[in-house]
């Protein structure tokens, strides 16, 4: 068996019950609007553990709060990626509960960043091409959870995109917001 916490989920879960009262904390702070020491704690948690994808969602909401899109976009790609790699570490939610909401996070945060910015009108192919992902990435939240109703909702308002088709900028719509996870 391989060392605790750095290559088999499977490993003793000692490790990431020590890490619960950190991510308590960690969610504590966030409510009390302290992100940044949140931010650290959650990092921390993530050293011990970096394939966890639940302080990732959290790390995804803070830097959106902050409007750091690349970031945002960053820990919601991996967290996307801890889940479909069996990185679900809270038992609360269904693995396609838990996967349902950070695709719709991910997709979320890629139409934020495509609506704050100018790329329709510098990149027009690329613009297109980053629409379709998260109209792709709410589409398969759905598909994980049919009741994920900020999925549904993003389903209908980001439909997939033709290259061809002519786009007002200013009609694009708002992005739903999640509920904090």
């Amino acid at each position: 068996m391989s060392e605790m916490g750095h290559d088999n989920m499977d490993a003793p879960e000692g490790h990431l019950e020590a890490l619960q009262p950190l991510m308590q904390q960690a969610m504590a702070l966030r409510e009390e609007g302290k992100d940044e020491e949140a931010s650290k704690m959650l990092r921390e948690i993530l050293r011990a553990e970096p394939r966890l994808a639940e302080p990732r969602l959290e790390l995804s909401h803070i830097a959106a709060a902050a409007s750091d899109w690349p970031e945002a976009e960053n820990q919601a790609r991996m967290a996307v990626d801890a889940l479909r790699s069996g990185g679900q570490w809270t038992l609360d939610l269904e693995p396609g509960q838990i996967l349902s909401f950070a695709l719709n996070l991910l997709g979320e945060v890629v139409v934020r960043d495509l609506e704050e910015g100018d790329l329709l009108m510098v990149d027009r192919p690329l613009f297109v091409t980053r629409w379709n992902e998260a109209s792709n990435c709410f589409r398969e939240a759905l598909e994980q959870d049919n009741a994920n109703r900020d999925a549904r909702t993003n389903c209908i308002h980001y439909r997939p995109m033709d290259e061809n088709q002519s786009v007002d900028s200013s009609s694009l719509p708002a992005p739903s917001s999640s509920d904090d996870s």
